[in-house]
This record gives C-alpha cells, structure tokens and sequence, in this order.
C-alpha cells in the first residue's frame, strides 16, 4: 500500500487524501518537467503482505518509476489503445479534479491497467517477474493502482502521450481486427524475446 496513516476515514476523507497523493506526484513532475525524464521517481510503498515475496527478493519501501524507454512504450501502447479515449481521459487526474466512474473504469479495464502499471514500474525488455506481480497485486488497492497508473503516465509525458494516441487514432483508426492483430504482434514478441534469453 502508498505509505500514509493507518487510521480509517470516511470516504470525503478518502478521496480528499487521494486526490492529494496524485496532484502531489503531478506537481513533482511539473516542478521537475525540464528533467523529470531523465530521474528516476522513487515514490513510497509499503510490501506489508509478505507470503508472494520469496525468500532473497525485497521489493524495498517505494517503487521506482525510472524513465520510459521506447521498448516499454510500445509495449504499454497496445494495451492503451484497447481503452476508450473518453474512458481514458476520466482516468488521468487533472488539477483537482478525481474522477467518480473509476470503480466503473476499473471494473472494465482492471486488469489492462495493471498490466500497463507493472510494465510501467519493471520497464525493462523481459516481462515483470511473476513474484512482483503477485506481490503488487497483494499489496495495492485500486486507489494505489490509480496513483501508480497515473505517475507512469505523467512519466510518459501526458500531452505528448494524449497528443500520439490521438495521432494513432486518427492516423491508423484501430478497429477489432487491428487490435487483434496488435496483440498477436506482442504475443509473438514476448515469445521471441523469452526464446532469446
């Protein structure tokens, strides 16, 4: 879990304290936007469930969000382009602004999401070890996937990024057959990549 008090408040409170953690990650960014891309962003976390850590393995007390490289930007792109434009828009926290749908969005792209987080967060050529996977799954809840999923955003650079999907919408409009396509393209490319190391 993002490290804050262990105390249980009302949901305002909640979303108040959330809110909070996400426009302090954005304004982190935005004071460092000359050269926020070339730093790593180490940002708090607590493992407290241990069991799918194995022994040897500690996952520290943040998780780094280095800079994305271009082989982990076109891993994750697929996976944000299976997202609705619209949807994608209410899930990227703007000034003060915390979308009500995400537990709807989170229903519909849960798993998308924490696909796009881990590959975000290991941002390296093999895919994230099964063990952090599972350790992150048993340690964050959806507001921690919604932080973590939005920093790796404002990592890629939230215009740009807006800017490029739309591009790729209008440019190369992906309908259910390109999408396919699209995963079977990184299918096949984890496959060589595994059958390579």
């Amino acid at each position: 879990r993002l490290v804050a008090n262990n105390r249980k408040y009302c949901p305002e409170v909640q979303r108040a304290r959330l809110l909070e953690e996400i426009m302090s990650i954005k304004n982190l960014f935005q004071q460092e936007s000359e050269s926020v891309t070339d730093q790593a962003v180490k940002i708090p976390f607590e493992f407290t469930n241990r069991d799918s850590i194995p022994k040897g393995k500690d996952p520290g007390n943040c998780i780094v969000i280095k800079p994305v490289t271009v082989r982990t930007w076109f891993r994750i792109r697929p996976f944000l382009l299976e997202v609705e434009k619209e949807d994608l828009d209410k899930m990227i926290v703007k000034d003060g602004e915390l979308n009500a749908d995400f537990p709807e969005l989170m229903n519909k792209y849960g798993g998308l999401l924490f696909d796009i987080v881990c590959l975000g967060i290991h941002n390296k050529p093999s895919d994230p070890p099964e063990w952090f996977k599972n350790a992150l799954a048993d340690n964050t809840t959806w507001e921690d996937i919604r932080i973590l999923f939005n920093a790796i955003i404002y990592r890629i650079g939230y215009h740009p990024f807006c800017t490029s999907i739309t591009m790729l919408r209008n440019v190369s409009p992906l309908r259910e057959t390109e999408i396919i396509a699209a995963q079977k393209n990184l299918q096949s490319w984890k496959d060589a990549t595994k059958a390579d190391s």
